[in-house]
């Protein structure tokens, strides 16, 4: 669901767009992550620390994997990832965990068996491959494994990233680019529906108007 903003605030985010990696803030081109930065009015970075670095290692890959237009909806969650940095990445990685085990995960395995019977629907073996080059389905189950067990921040943020890094290799290459963009954009605005309020935020909270200057696993591997 998209927020609905104040004017300053959505002035600022008009004289933005939003590219793949961390921008050139002159050039009024910046990344999600950099953004919240600037609005929080930290140093020019793609690690601002008044975030969640599981926010932050879920939302760089779909910020850089989005297409240039799709990428632009990401804006108005710059403000609500300010103050995230509130100790509660375990309740975070809890959404994760239940997304990829109950939608993400199910619905990549029902896709493999129906392209595996119907050639050109579902999911190519072209995603296969690459998702076995990158070891990205095993790396997600461990990360579950581990997390299921009791994990470690380290492993919360891993599964972030790496949650991120599936859906963006879905979007480009199983066919079903909106299903895939609209998951991911789905589970951001989950993130972020935690509430920070409850804690003390290492970190700027207010937005600063003149920050920004005009200026089920996956099924076995295919043959």
């Amino acid at each position: 669901m998209e927020p609905s903003l104040d004017l300053p605030l959505q002035r600022i985010l008009d004289r933005v767009e939003l590219v793949s990696g961390v921008g050139d803030p002159e050039a009024g081109k910046l990344c999600v992550m950099s953004l919240v930065a600037h609005l929080a009015g930290e140093r020019h970075t793609d690690q601002p620390v008044s975030a969640s670095p599981l926010i932050r290692a879920f939302a760089i890959p779909i910020n850089d994997y989005m297409p240039r237009e799709a990428r632009q909806q990401l804006k108005p969650f710059a403000p609500r990832i300010l103050g995230t940095n509130d100790g509660r990445d375990s309740e975070r990685a809890e959404i994760l965990c239940r997304a990829l085990a109950t939608e993400i995960l199910p619905h990549l395995a029902r896709s493999w068996q129906v392209s595996s019977g119907s050639p050109g629907i579902g999911l190519s073996r072209r995603l296969w491959r690459r998702l076995r080059r990158w070891e990205m389905h095993r790396r997600v189950e461990r990360l579950l494994a581990r997390l299921g067990a009791g994990g470690s921040s380290g492993d919360r943020i891993a599964l972030a990233s790496a949650t991120g890094q599936l859906l963006a290799l879905c979007a480009r290459h199983a066919g079903e680019a909106e299903r895939f963009w609209n998951t991911a954009v789905g589970l951001l605005d989950r993130l972020c529906d935690i509430d920070a309020s409850l804690h003390q935020v290492p970190g700027p909270r207010t937005v600063r108007p003149n920050s920004l200057a005009p200026r089920e696993v996956l099924p076995p591997d295919p043959p």
